[in-house]
């Protein structure tokens, strides 16, 4: 026993897991796997100066023998004295809503529970009790599902605020562990069936590899996929690198010079993935990047749609990546010294000192203060939209003034302009009116700028 608390204790120690002074909520299902996580934060409690409490989760699958888990892990808590919660999931309505299975449901509303507790209660951690076999499962799935490189990583030892404390013991381990001590703990019979794809690979495949193969196949699956993740920060750095190189944010999502192309001999998936995530949250697939590089190649003036609303347009020597126009259409009211965020677009607009010598080329624009309103209105521009430029006697059309600026069909019908007593005070991003512009009888300012 003492050997295996030595081992986490490294772990936690060398991955700066637990910080002194942290509330940690425990992910606690009372199965083995949590029960031996719980009990070694609770025995190591003084050591960590940390404040414990646990959570079980009622999935409401499995009858009365669900609601004996729920008893159970209560009754362990008391023992051992941390503070338990108990929350009821409707997996079987969320799956069947989403279309999703009931795994991925379960999962799905375990997360966001766990991230609701925390906030509401102030932990500043949550911790789950997956282990060194868990990784070994989880890596095999999604290499046997087709999987991305991040996807053969395994099973991240820290992701944000959650910690997985007990990822360096196999389950072999926890159970030897488990055993010694006397520590009770409950079995999930759903667990025993084959019906589940992990559940097969647990009990068919998995003792086969460790009888016939390797006998110590999680650590080995552990080293390959700790070898994986230091290629994959060196690869996140290059993405980082030609991404900011290649590609620039646009009002309704950004767009990638071809020229890439000519440094890789097509648009890497990993840059894709990264980029299509970081600005619409979409979960990058295999035929996106055949799609992708596709149109990249042979489509110019074509599209393709993506799904979730996402389109990708060729234009020149650029690939734009746009949500759906419907999807980004609307408007926002901006007091002045807040800001607000529309099409992807945040803008701030401050009180600001006047310059005495402004820069030529700056991230901001300085407006006249004298004789508007507080409140402003940010929203996409409308054909019949006039202004008047800045240098410019009179007034112009919107679209002209688009036109004229050359910004591409794909943008251009997204773009947002600001709005002070029903007037158009800036394009945003392009120019200000002429209206607003400072004079030498100016006495009050406004600063905008886009973040």
């Amino acid at each position: 026993m003492k050997k295996t608390e030595e081992k986490i204790i490294r772990f936690i120690d060398a991955h700066k897991l637990i910080e002194k002074g942290e509330r940690v909520l425990v992910a606690f299902s009372g199965g083995p796997d949590s029960v031996f996580a719980l009990h070694f934060l609770k025995k190591f409690q003084k050591k960590y100066k940390i404040e414990l409490a646990a959570v079980h989760f009622n999935h409401q699958l499995r009858g009365k023998e669900a609601d004996a888990d729920e008893k159970f892990a209560k009754e362990f808590c008391e023992k051992l004295g941390v503070e338990f919660f108990s929350v009821k999931l409707n997996v079987k309505k969320l799956a069947k809503a989403k279309k999703l299975s009931i795994e991925e449901a379960a999962r799905k509303l375990r997360y966001q529970n766990l991230e609701k507790l925390c906030k509401q209660n102030l932990f500043h951690k949550i911790a789950t009790a997956h282990n060194l076999s868990d990784n070994t499962e989880t890596v095999l799935i999604n290499l046997l599902s087709g999987t991305s490189a991040a996807g053969l990583s395994g099973i991240p030892v820290v992701r944000g605020n959650i910690i997985r404390p007990v990822l360096c013991v196999t389950k072999q381990e926890i159970l030897e562990y488990l055993e010694k001590g006397r520590i009770a703990f409950r079995i999930d019979t759903s667990n025993l069936s084959d019906d589940f794809k992990r559940n097969f690979l647990r009990n068919r495949i998995l003792p086969l590899l460790r009888g016939k193969i390797n006998p110590a196949l999680d650590e080995a699956v552990y080293r390959t996929t700790s070898n994986l993740k230091s290629q994959l920060t060196v690869n996140e750095k290059v993405v980082n690198h030609f991404s900011n190189e290649f590609t620039r944010k646009k009002a309704n999502g950004f767009e990638i010079r071809l020229n890439l192309a000519e440094v890789f001999g097509e648009i890497p998936g990993e840059l894709l993935k990264t980029l299509l995530e970081k600005n619409f949250d979409y979960e990058f697939k295999h035929e996106d990047y055949a799609k992708i590089n596709s149109l990249a190649k042979n489509h110019k003036g074509k599209k393709v749609n993506l799904g979730s609303g996402i389109t990708v347009i060729r234009e020149k020597e650029l690939l734009c990546f746009q949500k759906d126009e419907s999807s980004l259409t609307g408007e926002v009211e901006i007091p002045a010294g807040k800001k607000a965020k529309l099409c992807g677009v945040t803008i701030s607009i401050q009180k600001a000192e006047i310059e005495a010598n402004p820069a030529k080329k700056k991230a901001y624009e300085l407006i006249s203060a004298d004789g508007l309103d507080e409140k402003f209105l940010l929203r996409t521009w409308k054909h019949g939209d006039i202004f008047k430029p800045l240098g410019f006697k009179g007034t112009k059309k919107v679209s002209d003034f688009l036109t004229d600026a050359k910004i591409p069909s794909s943008e251009k019908k997204n773009r947002l302009v600001l709005l002070n007593r029903n007037k158009i005070i800036w394009v945003v991003g392009l120019r200000i009116s002429d209206e607003v512009k400072i004079t030498n009888k100016t006495k009050r300012v406004y600063k905008l700028w886009t973040i």
